[in-house]
Parts: C-alpha cells; structure tokens; sequence
C-alpha cells in the first residue's frame, strides 16, 4: 500500500495512536490501519454498519464531526472531499479534531484518465478541481503546514493488475500524473 507506505515514512504510527478515517466507506484504508493503531471509521451511509471490522464505526457527516476538539491524533480521508460541495468544511473539521496531522488523499485531475472519468461520471466531477497546488493551498488557508506530498498510481492503485505492479512500482512515486496525490499536514504547535 504506497500510501500507507509513505504515511508510515513520515509519522510515527504505534497501536497507541488514535486515527479517524473520515468518510472511511468500505474501510479499504481503515482495514489496513487498523494493523497498525486504534481507528475509528465515520461515514455518512448507514450500510457501512453491514460489516463487521476491527476497528469501531461511527455514523456522521464529515461536515459536522461528532467529536470534540483534539479527539485523534491523525484525521485521514481518501477520495472524499472532491465529491462534497465545502471541502474546506470538511478539512476544517479534521483539523478541530485532529491532536498532530491532517492527512488528505484525492484523485489528481492531472492524470488523463482522472481528468476523463471526471468528465464522464457527474458524481466524479469535482476532481476536476483537485492537483497538488490547489490541496496544499486548502490545507495551507487553514494554517496547516505540509511537511510532504506523494502523488502515486499510474492509473488506479486498487484497480491495477498484480501483474503489472512490479512494473509500474518504479514509477509510482512523485509522478505528476499520478492516479492520486496524498499530503500530510501538521497542525501548529
């Protein structure tokens, strides 16, 4: 998983520290989390609540999130925001909760096959929006500092045949067009 890869590069990750995945959906991301830390998955569709995972589930909206202040040390979101009409509401509220590190991951429009679907499904066109400048700046009107950026994927990671995968991994690392770009942002002391 290069995302999890690069968080773990970055941050120090142990089953003490709290993570809330928000808009955690399916909890791809929250599964692998929580081999690592404590979770808790938000997610505003009532059928998250079907499963049965390892770490605790909470029904909510993104916008307005049923914590209080610096409840986790990590708030983290993946292919969220670009789908919601405020995402800078969205990263405010991580950041409330948050304790140390807002982590965001989204598709990037500079990737021609993002930038196409996008065009194609109206649910995936607020992507159309989303690179790496315009997320470091959301993050950056909040007062949050970014103290690293990956863009990863040749196309879609989740989707990309096993066998291709030794190949593309030599090129999946800070390509601009990349399938998505994950940054990391610090809270101020």
């Amino acid at each position: 998983m290069p995302k999890i890869e690069f968080i773990q590069k970055n941050i120090s990750l142990s089953r003490n520290t709290t993570l809330l995945d928000v808009g955690c959906g399916n909890g791809f991301f929250a599964y692998y989390f929580a081999k690592i830390c404590q979770v808790t998955g938000l997610d505003f569709s009532k059928q998250i609540f079907q499963t049965r995972p390892d770490y605790k589930l909470v029904y909510g909206d993104a916008e307005n999130l049923p914590f209080s202040d610096q409840s986790f040390d990590i708030t983290f979101c993946s292919s969220l925001l670009h789908h919601l009409n405020n995402p800078k509401k969205v990263l405010y509220e991580m950041k409330r909760v948050s304790k140390k590190y807002v982590i965001i991951s989204e598709p990037n429009r500079n990737n021609p096959l993002v930038f196409l679907f996008s065009l194609i499904k109206k649910e995936e066109r607020g992507a159309l929006k989303f690179n790496k400048n315009y997320l470091i700046n959301l993050g950056k009107n909040l007062g949050l500092k970014n103290i690293n950026y990956l863009v990863s994927g040749m196309i879609f990671p989740n989707r990309t045949p096993s066998v291709l995968l030794p190949l593309l991994k030599n090129f999946d690392s800070n390509w601009p067009f990349g399938g998505y770009i994950t940054i990391i942002f610090k809270k101020d002391s």
